[in-house]
């Protein structure tokens, strides 16, 4: 990774490949003007570096025949440019410090959407001087000048990934700062109990009262609590992320690949009469009710694999159960329960919630309700035909409804990366012993070690503390460019 704050000035593709309306590049750092100076020219006839902060000016890119022909700081006039040739008319919008994304000078041209015009203005751009970003470049500036804290900078990250509205939601709101906040609130609390003990430690002739103080104990304890609420926030915040992977299992030919089409809206999973037609795991993304879920078609669960591929098949069916969130199981609602539907059944984590779904409704249900009496859980069920689309409302929403049981209501603030998981449980753990320390009157040296580390898993939450290999792992997720 290159050397940052070190005054120079990067350059990317602010834009997705591919052709649009427009396509962005983005420069940050001190020479920024200069670069774009050497390669726009604006119809105003200003100089670029006489621009103020926030405006917008039309243009001409060109670029030049005759390398060296241009001189930095400046441009050939357009009267004498037999060197020059327009590459495309632009925007030029400029950014001036702090007031900008990174907290330095920042350019942006908006050319005309194109991979290939795009890509010859970055060139021109490198050319003048300009170096190439690193992916996430843009945003480590940010944090590091900052404009954003650590838990913001990510939200960036996850807003830009969101697939369902539940995420997008979720990272906007961390965006603003709102969970961060929360981290800030927690640490200043503690502080506030820390510079109490130090001050106990450093006057013990003030005869300071700590160990028998009910209101400092009181705050120990609503801080600890809510710690712990957010750390048991992750596992529906992570789901909100992430999105659920909920696996449709069963025995072979029950409607398991006709149900997986019907909810995804597409032939997707190969189907036909055959039993075993379905021999791989296929996963598709879709959104119900603003939650994301990564459904899972699998093979059917069976006892004895006639063919070596069909072995296969119930292998992998069984890899996917281990890491499936939820359950759709499935089973024929026109034939009674047989020895294989309990096998199958018997193959699922007891410990996961599931929905049962009694498909092929269109041949009739003689069973209806008693369909799935005998397993544990079995009131929960929907009657489902892909074939007529019914009861595909009421699956999903059920299906929701799980989700959320499954995962937990939580209050307030949710965590959704598993960095904030693990800092938060070591300072649950370092808050922990330090209550416990009290309790027994410790020496207070290992009471405010205890604290110390709790406030600092905390400050690490929001970048108060960080280590450059952090830093390089979390920006490497980012696309070039932001």
């Amino acid at each position: 990774m290159p050397e940052y704050l070190s005054g120079d000035t990067i350059v990317a593709i602010a834009t997705p490949p591919g052709e649009g309306g427009l396509a962005v590049i983005r420069l940050s750092g001190p020479e920024s003007l200069v670069y774009a100076a050497r390669i726009f020219f604006p119809a105003s006839g200003q100089a670029i570096a006489d621009f103020s902060s926030h405006t917008i000016h039309l243009g001409k890119i060109l670029k030049n025949r005759n390398v060296g022909a241009l001189q930095a700081g400046g441009h050939t006039p357009l009267q004498d440019s037999s060197s020059l040739e327009i590459l495309d008319q632009a925007l030029l919008s400029v950014f001036r410090a702090p007031r900008s994304y990174t907290g330095e000078l920042v350019v942006e041209l908006s050319v005309h959407g194109g991979t290939l015009l795009a890509r010859k203005a970055l060139d021109l751009l490198i050319s003048a001087g300009a170096r190439m970003a690193e992916p996430g470049e843009f945003t480590r500036r940010a944090f590091l000048n900052g404009k954003l804290d650590l838990t913001q900078a990510e939200a960036v990250l996850d807003l830009i990934h969101s697939k369902s509205s539940r995420a997008l939601e979720t990272a906007a709101r961390q965006l603003t700062g709102s969970l961060s906040l929360c981290f800030k609130r927690l640490k200043e609390d503690l502080m506030k109990l820390y510079a109490h003990m130090e001050a106990f430690l450093d006057f013990p002739e003030e005869d300071l009262e700590v160990y028998s103080d009910a209101q400092m104990k009181a705050q120990l304890a609503r801080v600890t609590s809510e710690v712990q609420s957010l750390v048991q926030s992750f596992t529906r915040g992570h789901l909100i992320r992430e999105g659920a992977v909920v696996v449709i299992a069963g025995k072979p030919n029950v409607g398991k690949s006709s149900l997986f089409n019907v909810l995804i809206e597409r032939d997707r999973a190969l189907v036909s009469p055959y039993a075993g037609t379905t021999r791989d795991a296929i996963e598709e993304w879709l959104e119900v009710e603003g939650y994301g879920v990564r459904l899972v078609d699998t093979a059917g669960l069976m006892a004895e694999a006639g063919h070596p591929l069909d072995a296969l098949g119930v292998q992998r069916t069984q890899e996917v159960l281990k890491r499936a969130d939820a359950y759709l199981f499935v089973a024929d609602g026109s034939q009674a329960l047989d020895a294989e539907d309990r096998q199958a059944f018997q193959a699922l984590d007891a410990s996961k919630p599931c929905l049962f779904v009694a498909a092929k409704a269109d041949l009739g249900l003689p069973q209806g309700v008693k369909t799935f009496a005998e397993f544990p859980g079995a009131e929960n069920f929907v009657n489902v035909s892909a074939e007529k689309r019914s009861g595909l409302a009421e699956l999903e929403r059920k299906l929701v409804e799980m989700l959320k049981q499954g995962a937990g209501e939580t209050a307030g603030e949710q965590i959704t990366r598993l960095r904030h998981r693990r800092a938060l449980e070591t300072a649950l753990e370092a808050l922990q012993k330090t209550a416990l320390a009290l309790d027994e009157r410790a020496s207070l040296e290992l009471v405010t070690f205890d604290l110390k580390r709790a406030i600092d898993s905390l400050r690490e939450l929001i970048g108060e503390i960080y280590s450059e290999d952090l830093l390089d792992v979390l920006f490497s997720e980012f696309c070039i460019g932001k």
